[in-house]
């Protein structure tokens, strides 16, 4: 039975990959966080000596990297931080897989991110770097060998199975609950997946291992208000009502894109999948909330 590791195991998309993946009775699943008790090990992958020792003494077949550091303020205040679990990380896997080369080396799948895009319907070339977050993306996928790796660029939402991270939709939805007002952004798009979609998406990838860097989201992108509207339509809600702003008005700190919907034909040519559109994808999670 093949090992496959999972390094970020116990966040958003970790938590529902790990259960996704032990589902399927093909693999040995084997779970990693920096801190989390409840998965098979716990370190910190951005330390090369122990990366090493531990990859080596767990000889995976495949390594999925999920760890990442997502607040953009706090990469834009914290630069070295940001460098350490976005790009040193991956550096010390790709390290791994160089020294055992002539051995065993592991097949690698990268989550990466829409962040490095700012025009509709962006293609793989179409890199824009607006802040530290989005650099520091990049140059994890920079360390990569193109060979034994494929990187996926994506945006995902659902409902979490963490105990530690929210999705967007968890967070409305709480906002909704709770009785607190909800302000949508009504100039920035994306091309979200689902949690479900994007396991389906790298179990398939663990089966037929073609490298390369890939846009892997719905089509037919959105703005997030739009999201959230059509999110709680099919919830049933009558009476969602919210604030329509515009992501300039309030003056963040970090400069982030406005437009990260992404060209996915490249990702379906070379897997031969076809990726839903995000109405689908708002449809099917809305029913995960009900």
């Amino acid at each position: 039975m093949k090992k496959v590791l999972i390094v970020g195991a116990s966040g958003l998309l970790g938590s529902s990959l790990s259960q996704y993946l032990t589902s399927l009775k093909h693999y040995q699943v084997l779970t990693l966080s920096s801190q989390a008790q409840h998965t098979d090990f716990q370190l910190d992958m951005s330390c090369t000596p122990s990366a090493l020792s531990l990859l080596e003494q767990i000889s995976p077949d495949y390594i999925i990297n999920l760890a990442a550091l997502t607040d953009v303020d706090r990469c834009e205040r914290d630069i070295s931080l940001a460098y350490q679990l976005n790009c040193k990380l991956v550096e010390n896997i790709a390290l791994y897989n160089h020294q055992c080369r002539e051995a065993n080396p592991a097949f690698i799948i990268q989550i990466s991110t829409d962040h490095i895009y700012d025009a509709p319907l962006s293609k793989e070339s179409d890199v824009v770097i607006l802040n530290n977050y989005a650099m520091s993306k990049y140059c994890g996928e920079k360390a990569l060998n193109s060979q034994d790796a494929v990187i996926f660029r994506t945006n995902f939402f659902g409902r979490s199975l963490s105990s530690s991270s929210t999705s967007l939709t968890d967070q409305m939805f709480s906002r909704y609950h709770n009785g607190d007002e909800i302000s949508l952004f009504n100039d920035v798009f994306i091309s979200a997946l689902s949690i479900d979609t994007l396991c389906e998406i790298i179990g398939l990838a663990l089966q037929k291992k073609i490298p390369g860097t890939f846009n892997v989201g719905a089509n037919e992108g959105m703005s997030k208000e739009a999201l959230i509207v059509r999110f709680f339509h099919h919830l049933g809600y009558q009476d969602f009502s919210f604030k329509s702003i515009s992501i300039d008005s309030l003056h963040l700190l970090t400069q982030r894109p406005k437009d990260m919907r992404m060209d996915v034909g490249a990702f379906e040519k070379a897997y031969q999948y076809s990726l839903p559109n995000l109405e689908n994808e708002i449809r099917k999670i809305a029913n995960e909330y009900k």
